[in-house]
């Protein structure tokens, strides 16, 4: 049953309370009684201190670890960066340095063969290399970012001989027809034969038709140029004769292999003026 009114502690437990703090008290201070609980209590205080301590240290070390860490992280991606750039950089230049070194030596050549400084020089665009290897249709485009005039039947080199001619121009490209179009009928000779070698429609092949009883001439001879048309310049190395197949009793078909690959040549030479017809 609960109480309803307040009830007195005796004093006596008051007193019996005190003198036994007080002797608890005396016989600490005489006899140091509870010095090793004191110990005790004081150890684990320090220890509470000392892991407290080493526990924030060791967050605070973590947290500035991370901070560092993510830094470093920072530092390390623009260095990756800058390198980066920096590659990219000198690939440029070293790609432009060569190119203009080749565009140098080209111009030398182009001004040796030709003897005039009438030429100007473009950069291939791009070459329809499905129709290259499969059909008749040979033609590579160059280009022309300066919105340079050029005619149409030009004749372009490239490497170390004639490669076609100009064949017309629209917005920052030239097209050019290639010698092994079909289209393309081109005037060479050799010591032996003149003739109108037409494209074959593949890689780098023209050939001729002639007649049998006057051709002398065998597979490696040279050929060259011949000047009439009043297009390309003669007496020009344009390629060997590769084959020689019969066609009837008294004609032969005589394959001419080019000098030039284009698709090894990065920069075409274009005159800026036709030859006269010889």
């Amino acid at each position: 049953m609960a109480r309803y009114t307040p009830t007195n502690t005796p004093i006596r437990n008051y007193a019996i309370a005190f003198f036994l703090s007080v002797f608890f008290l005396y016989t600490d201070i005489s006899h140091q009684t509870f010095a090793p609980l004191r110990g005790i209590m004081n150890a684990s205080s320090l220890y509470v201190q000392v892991i407290s301590k080493s526990i924030v240290q060791n967050i605070s070390f973590t947290f500035s670890s991370i901070k560092q860490n993510k830094y470093l992280l920072q530092e390390n991606k623009k260095l990756r960066e800058q390198t980066l750039q920096i590659s990219l950089k000198d690939f440029i230049e070293k790609k432009d340095n060569g190119e203009k070194t080749q565009v140098i030596n080209f111009q030398k050549t182009l001004s040796s063969t030709f003897k005039s400084n009438g030429i100007n020089i473009f950069k291939i665009a791009s070459i329809d290399l499905r129709n290259y290897f499969c059909c008749s249709s040979h033609k590579v485009f160059l280009h022309n970012p300066n919105k340079i005039k050029i005619e149409k039947n030009f004749p372009v080199f490239a490497g170390n001989s004639f490669v076609g001619q100009t064949r017309k121009t629209y917005m920052n490209f030239i097209e050019v027809i290639l010698l092994s179009d079909t289209e393309h009928v081109l005037p060479i000779k050799s010591d032996f034969f003149y003739c109108d070698a037409r494209g074959i429609g593949k890689p780098m092949l023209i050939s001729c038709k002639l007649n049998d009883n006057d051709f002398e001439n065998q597979i490696g001879d040279t050929v060259l140029t011949s000047g009439l048309g009043g297009i390309f310049l003669k007496d020009v190395e344009i390629g060997f004769i590769s084959e020689i197949f019969p066609i009837t009793s008294d004609e032969i078909e005589v394959v001419i292999t080019l000098k030039t690959n284009p698709l090894e040549e990065n920069f075409y030479g274009i005159l800026s003026s036709n030859n006269n017809e010889i």
